[in-house]
């Protein structure tokens, strides 16, 4: 009898299953040309603000159907708990609990007003050396990022005492060099607009800072991909690759 039981609540919650996509199939149909599909990424403040928004205004123009929900954390976790369809992150891709996908290395810049720096001192160390040096006191474990001594020693900036700005937020770093407060190191990818617009200079740029971080794509570890999800993964992959071969034509060769 037990085993009678057993079968009888299988084929009811058979039948429950199949209702409720039958209902899913209906409410669908009466949506119509309406229904869209949502997407939810999560990034980093910092990484929305500089980088991101303006590629989801782009995505949504050419993709109406899909809806873009952003989650706003500094978090892992809502993309290895399924909180988060995908995920824009930097580091060193030792992420437990998703998949990554590389997207783009990354480098330190330095970077100022250009009411700031004149033209003819963008490469002169002993210019630098007289400015109010910026520190983002934002932690970077293992991405290699220069000090400030770094900078100036490979600047061949003279020795002297310096004034120096100590700030613990990345996208204040970036607004007291966009304010002429002084002069910053910062991740290129957060910046690389404002250089293109001409609202930010690069100082020294024949002189590279490459980081051991990278730019990761990561989604949950044990989720398959929906289709709307891989048309958004792709499209952003796409999209960081043109970025960067045009890039790599405007800066210089190293030296």
């Amino acid at each position: 009898e037990r085993l009678t039981l057993v079968s009888e609540a299988q084929d009811a919650l058979r039948d429950i299953t199949q209702g409720l996509d039958n209902l899913e199939s209906g409410l669908n149909k009466l949506r119509g040309r309406r229904a869209r599909s949502v997407v939810i990424i999560t990034a980093s403040q910092v990484l929305v603000m500089n980088w991101l928004m303006s590629r989801l205004n782009r995505f949504s123009q050419a993709h109406e159907n899909i809806e873009l929900r952003l989650n706003v954390t500094e978090k892992l976790m809502d993309v290895a708990h399924g909180e988060a369809d995908l995920g824009v992150r930097c580091g060193k891709g030792d992420w437990p609990g998703v998949n990554k996908t590389w997207l783009m290395d990354e480098e330190a810049v330095l970077v100022c007003s250009p009411r700031l720096a004149p033209i003819e001192k963008i490469s002169c160390g002993e210019w630098l050396v007289t400015q109010k040096l910026i520190h983002d006191d934002t932690p970077h474990h293992g991405a290699n990022f220069p000090s400030w001594d770094d900078v100036l020693n490979a600047t061949h900036a003279p020795a002297t005492r310096e004034s120096r700005l100590h700030i613990n937020s990345t996208a204040t770093v970036i607004l007291a060099a966009l304010s002429g407060q002084g002069v910053a190191i910062v991740r290129r990818a957060l910046v690389q607009q404002l250089l293109t617009d001409g609202q930010l200079v690069q100082l020294h740029p024949n002189v590279r800072w490459p980081l051991t971080w990278s730019y990761y794509i990561v989604t949950p570890q044990h989720a398959a991909m929906r289709p709307e999800v891989k048309i958004f993964n792709d499209w952003l992959m796409a999209d960081v690759q043109a970025e960067i071969h045009t890039i790599s034509d405007m800066i210089p060769a190293h030296k």
